[in-house]
């Protein structure tokens, strides 16, 4: 009897590559048949920006991200997050990451496409609206110099997201993100407007209270009283300064007083800064850790805060004032998360490994209303 020996190496090998391929797919396979969603860019136009002394455009783009059923299950509504951008921003920040561009993971669409195939979190839409002022910001308050920006965010802006788009039109399916002073805008409305937005994520929340770089002994408020003209003003090419003049039009406007149109918080008398009235009371008034006390009962309705700050964040008052921030919040009995890391003002966002797909995404999926 003739015997047929095959060699045992062979099928090993034939078996090995089997199983390996049969991981590959297992694991790649969500990412690689991924559906991507869908980016609209929509114009709102809002009776809140109209005639105002600066002359900004009432006319505000808004970019929407449609997750990948959107358009393949007609019936379903999905909760909402609004995001909200930086001083100097527009929304577009959120569609051209500072990352590797051949990372999927780099761009807000890319994130949720990637996130959504990786079942790290189910599926939102996002909505990323222009505040950027002629100056640089909103500031997401209502101001009689730039507009009443508070006002478009939480009513024109919500209504007209609810009115186009299938959304799930609560406040236990709405959240509220934003970085810098969009993180300033998300807590400042979050505390103001419960009904509206239940659920909270601040990264690197700029101007949450006085400290360091945002303080008396900071040069630019000399600066900035010194300046006669605008001109003078953006010559100056002073951040601080004109960081300033931007603050001070939505916290402290003042129509009367060009060229800014601003009671700043701090004068000169006999060559040194000290607090000026009504300036510096309605800074105060306009400062999140300040505001703790009036608005608890508003915080305590919400369904989740959380609000972190990187160890080497470039503006210096970030860290110590979120801190300031959430022992206000821990001495009213209010719950929240504060997290500090390993990072600067915009270092640890993107990748598949950046807070915004580990740690802001699932934090909206998990505490939102998603039926």
């Amino acid at each position: 009897m003739i015997k047929f020996i095959f060699p045992q190496r062979r099928q090993c090998t034939w078996a090995t590559r089997c199983g390996v391929l049969f991981l590959l797919f297992v694991f790649f396979a969500p990412e690689a048949f991924a559906q991507t969603g869908r980016v609209v860019r929509d114009t709102l136009h809002s009776a809140a920006l109209e005639k105002t002394v600066t002359g900004e455009s009432a006319d505000r783009s808004v970019i929407v991200y449609l997750p990948p059923s959107y358009d393949t299950s007609p019936a379903r509504r999905y909760p909402v997050v609004y995001l909200l951008h930086g001083i100097t921003d527009t929304p577009e920040v959120w569609m051209k990451a500072w990352t590797d561009r051949s990372d999927s993971w780099g761009t807000i669409p890319g994130v949720m496409d990637s996130g959504i195939a990786a079942h790290d979190f189910g599926e939102m839409i996002l909505v990323m609206p222009d505040q950027l002022t002629k100056w640089g910001g909103s500031f997401y308050t209502n101001s009689t110099v730039t507009g009443n920006w508070e006002d478009f965010t939480v009513k024109e802006l919500v209504s007209h997201i609810d009115g186009k788009y299938r959304t799930l039109a609560r406040a236990s399916r709405r959240g509220l993100a934003g970085h810098s002073m969009g993180g300033y805008g998300a807590i400042k409305l979050g505390m103001k407007h419960p009904d509206v937005f239940s659920v909270v994520y601040a990264l690197n929340p700029a101007v949450l209270g006085w400290g360091r770089d945002l303080s008396i002994e900071n040069p630019a408020f000399t600066t900035v009283l010194k300046l006669k003209t605008t001109d003078d003003a953006m010559k100056s090419r002073d951040f601080y300064a004109l960081g300033v003049i931007v603050i001070g039009q939505a916290f402290s406007p003042n129509p009367e007083r060009p060229p800014f149109f601003v009671d700043f918080p701090f004068a000169l008398v006999d060559g040194k800064l000290q607090p000026a009235e009504p300036g510096f009371s309605k800074w105060q008034k306009n400062l999140p850790v300040l505001m703790v006390e009036e608005y608890s009962a508003n915080l305590s309705k919400l369904r989740g805060l959380r609000f972190d700050s990187g160890y080497e964040d470039q503006f210096t008052h970030i860290p110590p004032t979120a801190r300031a921030l959430s022992s206000a919040l821990t001495a009213r009995g209010i719950d929240h998360v504060f997290e500090e890391y390993n990072g600067d003002h915009r270092n640890r966002f993107w990748g598949r490994n950046g807070r915004i797909a580990t740690e802001v995404m699932p934090y909206f999926w998990r505490l939102l209303d998603n039926k």
